[in-house]
């Protein structure tokens, strides 16, 4: 029997997923847009249909309320950084405003880092 070979060790280390649910008005843009300033590479924004997640459920008995255009931004952060992170999320997106939106954060028990290249343009288009 031949000895087993360790694996190579991936580089990484724990973290934490924040998640928000936002309306669609520009705000997510408007974040993903700060956080690359901030260095953050590690955040991803998708279109989603909500069901009373940023305005109350008004809708007759026996029927579902309509759907309303969100959008869900997750960013990935390094386990000591993310409450703070947290914390200026909520402000930068103006998550405190009537409707506008929602903001949790769960563990990951790891995540590896994506350094960008710095010679590497923006596509066209891009925020």
């Amino acid at each position: 029997m031949s000895p087993v070979k360790p694996t190579p060790r991936v580089p990484g280390q724990p973290a934490k997923l924040i998640s928000c649910v936002l309306p669609d008005d520009g705000t997510e843009r408007r974040l993903l847009a700060w956080l690359r300033e901030q260095g953050i590479t590690r955040a991803e924004s998708v279109y989603c249909r909500g069901h009373s997640v940023l305005r109350e459920a008004v809708t007759r008995k026996g029927k579902l309320p309509e759907p309303s255009l969100v959008r869900m931004v997750r960013i990935v952060a390094d386990g000591d950084d993310a409450e703070a992170l947290f914390d200026r999320i909520y402000e930068q997106a103006d998550i405190h405003r009537p409707g506008g939106g929602a903001l949790f954060m769960t563990p990951l028990l790891f995540a590896t880092p994506f350094p960008l290249p710095e010679d590497i343009p923006d596509e066209p288009g891009d925020i």
